[in-house]
């Protein structure tokens, strides 16, 4: 091994070594001037630029993520991990997207259909895209491969969530618990999960009296499939007579005699 190679692999150990110490700054730094150099391996420049990657998207610069990953993509278009880290690139980004985010996410779970995180990252995405669905239905797959997997459930709950189905959330939710007794995050997802819960029954109670109340309300009266102005019409062209004042019969209102000054103004016209 030649002495820059040796150079390289040393310096790529150490960044490794800082990255694992929790000094993400001063190992991305680093990253950087390592994969700067034109004689990097592929192999250190393809983990180097996932490493790197990852520390960007933990210190929000989604833009720089997405630049490595696109590297180790183009080395190795198979790397599973890689088009996961694309899609959270995405997604956490405020002007990201969520389109792309559900690509990058259904390429790594067709690479790796066995990983759970991918699968529920999909599914909320889809959710997000508007396919409800489908996005559920991964969802729950994702639930059944690792019940016990607290970060799964989380994303799961919360995507079910979005997706306007809280009994689904609760059922996952319960099973979750009954793997992980006392944990302090599932007790906090069943708070808000009751929350919806309590939300969805009040405005489905609210669509229920708004559809009851436009029921009660008086139909405009028609003559065949004309509709008619409320207070004209006169039953039988004339009207029943009462003391020799005709007298509306629509179906808006309550019949009411008309003013008989009404009848002596058009009989004197």
């Amino acid at each position: 091994m030649s002495r820059t190679l040796t150079l390289i692999q040393t310096g790529w150990e150490s960044i490794r070594a800082t990255a694992a110490s929790g000094r993400k700054t001063d190992a991305l730094a680093q990253l950087d001037r390592l994969l700067a150099r034109p004689d990097v391996p592929a192999d250190i420049l393809r983990d180097g630029s996932k490493l790197a990657a990852e520390l960007a998207l933990d210190g929000g610069r989604f833009v720089a993520a997405r630049r490595h990953l696109k590297t180790v993509l183009a080395l190795d278009a198979s790397d599973a991990r890689a088009c996961y880290l694309t899609g959270r690139a995405w997604e956490e980004d405020p002007d990201g997207c969520d389109r792309r985010a559900m690509l990058a996410y259904r390429k790594a779970t067709l690479l790796d259909g066995t990983n759970a995180t991918f699968r529920a990252a999909f599914g909320r995405a889809a959710v997000r895209c508007g396919k409800v669905k489908c996005g559920a239905r991964e969802m729950m797959a994702a639930a059944d491969q690792t019940p016990g997997n607290i970060e799964v459930i989380r994303v799961v709950v919360r995507g079910l969530l979005e997706a306007n189905r809280p009994s689904a959330a609760r059922k996952v939710l319960e099973r979750a618990s009954f793997l992980n007794p006392g944990s302090a995050e599932l007790t906090s997802l069943f708070g808000r999960v009751r929350f919806e819960t309590a939300r969805q029954a009040q405005r489905q109670a609210e669509k229920a009296s708004e559809y009851t109340r436009h029921a009660q309300d008086a139909q405009f009266a028609r003559d065949g499939d004309r509709v008619l102005l409320p207070f004209v019409r006169i039953a039988g062209g004339i009207g029943p007579k009462r003391d020799d004042v005709a007298v509306r019969t629509d179906v808006v209102s309550f019949p009411r005699p008309h003013f008989a000054r009404l009848r002596s103004g058009k009989a004197d016209g």
